[in-house]
């Protein structure tokens, strides 16, 4: 299931930081904690054959989700946001962060 997005980006003016580091970092550290719990959430999943045989799919989803949240997290709290999001592994991710970036 998606969720709209309640608001867009494109508010802010160009050049202009709309958020204190403080924030950024502890946004940076739930998205970590919530990575942490996904990750927990599908080895469990995974120990149970029947429920890793069922939803392999699934699994990898929760996993990708975990990634991506990481991956996130790492942007946000990085001192450099653009080689944080070069070094970012999921390609479409990167991709779409390098986008948004370049506008």
């Amino acid at each position: 299931m998606t969720m709209p997005h309640a608001r867009s980006a494109d508010h802010v003016p160009r050049g202009t930081a709309p958020h204190s580091a403080a924030l950024l970092d502890a946004i940076s550290a739930r998205l970590g904690r919530f990575a942490e719990d996904a990750e927990t959430f599908g080895i469990v999943l995974c120990s149970d054959p029947a429920v890793a045989g069922k939803h392999l799919v699934q699994l990898q989803q929760i996993d990708r989700l975990a990634q991506s949240l990481r991956e996130m997290a790492d942007v946000l709290a990085a001192r450099d946001p653009a080689a944080a999001v070069a070094a970012i592994r999921l390609g479409d991710l990167r991709n779409a962060l390098e986008r948004v970036a370049s506008h």
